[in-house]
């Protein structure tokens, strides 16, 4: 059962998914700095206990905090349902991750994806960091508005969504176009790679690879900060104004 210790990660649990919380527990003297959280736990009926500091740091594992929230595990969508309920007409933009394993980075990945309007996160199941608790508090409430999907056959689940019209756009340094030049308006998938960068089978799948320009003598950037600024990238293309005839 995952641990919430963000305070942002725990009003975000309790505003979004009331049901999956279990109980909100309290370092005895510091109820006044959690009033917002007990308040609200209140409201959405999740119990609330205030614990002595021993005890609280014995079940909260010493974290550096005065608050947590027990949670149940994360869900992750039906990869056939979700493939199968994809709307291309809206133009959905989603986000392929090839086997992140650190979770600093996913959760700095589900944050980016939050904010930027991101449809969902498909990742696979195996060679892959799940979304746990570490994930959920980086990502400061984030995963409580993604639709997170966990494939079995990531390059299959890829040629699934180019047979359903979104075009796949692999994230990689020795991408033969930029992507400041390229059309990102359409239905699309960008797909990144982990902490190595793409697998062979991933590049191969993906329509096109592209890169983010940098510096010549060192264009290697992290696999957080690249997912930023491609999502960046996306909705920037996307809020232009649309030239009409007239």
């Amino acid at each position: 059962m995952p641990f919430l210790f963000n305070k942002n990660s725990i009003m975000e649990a309790l505003e979004g998914s009331p049901g999956k919380a279990r109980r909100l527990l309290v370092r005895q003297g510091h109820e006044r700095a959690s009033e917002d959280l007990i308040r609200e736990a209140k409201k959405q009926g999740v119990p609330y206990r205030i614990l002595p500091a021993e005890a609280f740091i014995k079940k909260c594992g010493g974290a550096k905090t005065n608050i947590c929230l027990e949670r149940d595990d994360f869900d992750y969508a039906d990869q056939d349902a979700f493939i199968h309920g994809l709307d291309i007409a809206g133009a959905p933009l989603i986000c392929a991750i090839d086997g992140v394993q650190d979770p600093q980075n996913l959760g700095s990945i589900v944050r980016s994806a939050a904010c930027f309007g991101i449809h969902a996160i498909i990742f696979p199941k195996d060679r892959s960091c799940a979304i746990n608790e570490t994930v959920a508090n980086v990502s400061r409430g984030a995963t409580e508005h993604i639709e997170a999907v966990r494939v079995t056959n990531l390059v299959r689940y890829l040629e699934e969504l180019k047979k359903k019209g979104i075009f796949c756009y692999g994230l990689d340094e020795r991408g033969t176009s930029s992507i400041w030049e390229t059309d990102l308006t359409g239905p699309v998938c960008l797909v990144f790679g982990g902490e190595e960068g793409l697998r062979r089978l991933t590049k191969e799948t993906c329509d096109s690879l592209v890169r983010i320009p940098t510096n010549p003598s060192f264009p290697s950037l992290n696999v957080a900060t690249s997912f930023a600024l491609a999502a960046y990238e996306v909705q920037k293309q996307r809020a232009r104004p649309v030239n009409k005839e007239r």
